[in-house]
């Protein structure tokens, strides 16, 4: 049993694939946590400057108020720590799924190379939600026009359509972009809920025990701290600023991970269809998605030597 799990865990971490998929979970939660630590950070500011107030101003028992504080924000925590690591593993696993939406639509083109070979009837099921619009619609061009020379016996040069001959690099794909990153917009809502949560309580708790330990007039200590409530304003938009254009980084990173490949792939099938059946994909630095890239280039090795042209 032993040897299984760690051939697994091996297997696990040797695949490209599976490498590029914790990669973009680690990323994902390494992007969560480093905007929960600034915004901590921004949070633990503020109570500082509370207290550097209350002692400027001569008030007894700051020692006492600064550890009573931090012992009730520490048992609060302690109290949280379940549902904060819970909340990390699904924005691990989440990360997880994100990268293999990204690598599915490649998947599901080498899967059906690799079956096509031996069978011409079979269909390329293609997912609009996770696709690559430009490699998704012009791969069922491709492959729909090599089926028909198939049947025919021909391999037979192919007019591509003008709308695919002045497209000399990788396009933005916003629709590909929100498809995947749907699940980063879910945890950007959610870190800024519980961030907004989180710095409203420690306000209301530096209240309370303000009130409740230092002898001073409750309403002057009441209007310094409602006088500061636009800075807890502030703090929420900026944690929620920090939150969106690290996700919105993070994104654009992963998506830029995939559109050099689709292109790649679609600049090899639409040089195919012009007459250069010689054309294979060649891809540098997508390790990721060399499986992928095989079997298509299987498919069109055995088409180029089996279909007259």
């Amino acid at each position: 049993m032993y040897w299984l799990q760690r051939n697994l865990f091996k297997k696990l971490f040797q695949s490209p694939e599976s490498r590029f998929m914790l990669g973009v979970a680690f990323k994902v939660w390494l992007i969560s946590f480093v905007a929960e630590l600034i915004v901590g950070y921004l949070l633990y500011t503020n109570v500082r400057l509370n207290f550097y107030f209350f002692r400027a101003h001569g008030y007894e028992g700051i020692s006492e108020l600064k550890s009573a504080y931090f012992d009730h924000v520490l048992a609060d925590t302690v109290d949280f720590i379940p549902y904060i690591l819970l909340f990390h593993v699904a924005i691990f696993f989440t990360g997880l799924y994100i990268g293999y939406l990204m690598l599915r639509p490649f998947r599901r083109m080498g899967h059906y190379s690799t079956l096509a070979i031996n069978d011409a009837n079979v269909a390329l099921k293609v997912e609009e939600f996770s696709s690559y619009r430009l490699l998704t619609r012009f791969s069922e061009f491709f492959f729909d026009h090599v089926t028909e020379c198939r049947r025919k016996g021909k391999l037979e040069v192919r007019d591509v359509p003008s709308s695919y001959l002045g497209i000399h690099g990788p396009i933005f794909d916003g629709l590909f972009l929100l498809h995947f990153s749907f699940f980063l917009i879910i945890i950007v809502i959610v870190s800024v809920l519980v961030t907004m949560h989180f710095a409203a309580e420690i306000h209301l708790n530096t209240i309370q025990i303000a009130i409740k330990m230092i002898k001073a007039n409750p309403k002057m200590i009441n209007s310094f701290f409602h006088d500061q409530s636009f800075m807890i304003d502030e703090m929420w938009y900026l944690s929620a600023i920090i939150v969106v254009a690290l996700h919105v980084v993070m994104g654009l990173h992963l998506y830029n991970q995939v559109s050099g490949a689709a292109f790649g792939i679609f600049a090899t099938m639409r040089s195919f269809l012009k007459g250069n059946f010689q054309s294979r994909i060649h891809l540098v630095g997508y390790s990721y998605l060399r499986e992928s890239t095989r079997n298509i280039n299987k498919y069109l090795e055995w088409i180029s030597k089996n279909v007259p042209h």
